[in-house]
C-alpha cells in the first residue's frame, strides 16, 4: 500500500454547482442542471490522490448538516477521515458554470471555539507520529489557533504546502513543495520584500532564486491558469527552473484544477518521480480535471495520454 499522506484540509465546503447556458448579472436565469457534493481544497486533493492510487487521510473541521453530508459522502467513496466536529455549520460554496467559466460565491468560514481548537490538536497528535507525509491545503477557518499547529514537532516529516496565508512558520521549517498560483506568488514576494520587476526577462529566475535562498523550500511551483506552469529548485545552490505549457482543451469546469495539480505532485513524489517528471504528472492531472465536471471524475487513461504528450515539452528557464 502507498505511504499514507495526512492532508490538512481544514476549511471544507459543501459545493452547489449551477450550470447555465448563459449568465447575465441582474437577469433571471433558469438553471439547466444542479449538482451538490463535498468540496474544498483538501477534499479535492484527497479524492484525486486516492483515484491516482495514493493513500490519503483527510483531517478537517465539520459542522451541522452539511458537515455530516460531507463525512458520509467521503466515507462512501472510501476516503479515510479524521474529522473534528464543531458547533457552527460547514460553509457552502455556490459556483455558476457557464461556457467553461466559473463564478464562485463562497460563504464565510465557521468560527471555531477554543475547545474546538483543543479538539483539533488532540486529534492531530493521534495521527502525527504515525505519518511521515503531511500536506496542508488552503485556508484556515476563522478563530483557528495557528500557534497550536506551529508548535508540533516537524522532525522527520516531509511537508507539502498549497497555501500562502499564515504558513510562514511552516516554510521556515522547510517543505518539500510550495505550490502557489501567480497571485499568491506575488503576495509571497511582497511579504519577503523581494522586488517584482515583471517587465524583466529575468523576473522568474531572480525572484524564485531569492525565495529559495531565503526559505528552505525544496521545490517551488507557480501555476497561472492557461499560462505555463513553472517549477524551481536549487541544486547545490545552483538555480534550476523549468516550465510547461498546458495544452489547449475544452474546459468543462476548472474549479479545483490547482488542487488536482497538488494531488498529482503528491502522487508523483510518493512514486519517486524526478523533478521534471513530477511537473509533467501534476500538469497532466490538472488538465484532465478541467475536461470533466468534477475533479475526481478525471480519467486515468486521459492523464496517461497527456503525460506522453507533455513529456517532451518541458522547457528550461535560463
Amino acid at each position: 500500500m502507498p505511504q499514507e499522506t495526512l492532508i490538512l484540509g481544514l476549511n471544507p465546503a459543501w459545493q452547489r454547482l449551477f450550470f447555465l447556458d448563459k449568465f447575465t448579472p441582474g437577469e433571471v436565469h433558469r438553471i439547466s442542471k444542479v449538482e451538490e457534493y463535498a468540496s474544498g481544497k483538501g477534499i479535492n486533493c484527497g479524492r484525486v490522490l486516492q483515484l491516482l492510487g495514493g493513500n490519503p487521510l483527510l483531517m478537517h473541521f465539520l459542522g451541522s448538516e452539511h458537515g455530516s453530508r460531507i463525512f458520509d459522502e467521503l466515507s462512501a467513496c472510501g476516503v479515510n477521515q479524521a474529522p473534528v466536529w464543531i458547533k457552527e455549520a460547514t460553509r457552502i460554496c455556490t459556483t455558476i458554470v457557464c461556457g467553461g467559466d466559473a463564478t464562485e460565491l463562497i460563504e464565510p468560514s465557521p468560527i471555531l471555539a477554543e475547545n474546538e481548537n483543543q479538539d483539533f490538536i488532540q486529534t492531530l497528535n493521534e495521527y502525527w507520529n504515525s505519518t511521515q507525509r503531511v500536506a496542508l491545503c488552503g485556508s484556515f477557518p476563522q478563530g483557528f489557533n495557528i500557534d497550536l499547529l506551529n508548535s508540533v514537532d516537524f522532525a522527520g516529516k516531509r511537508v507539502f504546502v498549497d497555501a500562502v496565508e499564515n504558513v510562514g512558520a511552516w516554510l521556515e521549517k522547510g517543505v518539500e513543495l510550495l505550490k502557489v498560483n501567480l497571485r499568491e506568488y506575488c503576495k509571497l514576494l511582497s511579504n519577503l520584500g523581494i522586488p517584482q520587476v515583471t517587465s524583466s526577462p529575468q523576473f522568474w529566475k531572480m525572484t524564485a532564486t531569492a525565495v529559495l535562498e531565503r526559505l528552505p523550500i525544496k521545490n517551488l511551483v507557480v501555476t497561472d491558469e492557461e499560462s505555463p506552469v513553472r517549477a524551481f529548485r536549487l541544486v547545490e545552490k545552483k538555480f534550476q527552473g523549468v516550465q510547461l505549457q498546458p495544452p489547449t482543451i475544452t474546459v468543462q469546469n476548472d474549479i479545483g484544477a490547482g488542487d488536482s495539480f497538488f494531488a498529482g505532485w503528491l502522487y508523483a513524489d510518493g512514486e519517486g518521480f524526478g523533478f521534471e517528471e513530477s511537473l509533467v504528472k501534476a500538469t497532466s492531472v490538472a488538465v484532465a480535471r478541467c475536461e470533466v465536471e468534477r475533479p475526481w471524475n478525471l480519467r486515468l487513461e486521459r492523464v496517461a495520454e497527456l503525460e506522453k504528450e507533455l513529456a517532451t515539452q518541458v522547457e528550461k528557464i535560463e
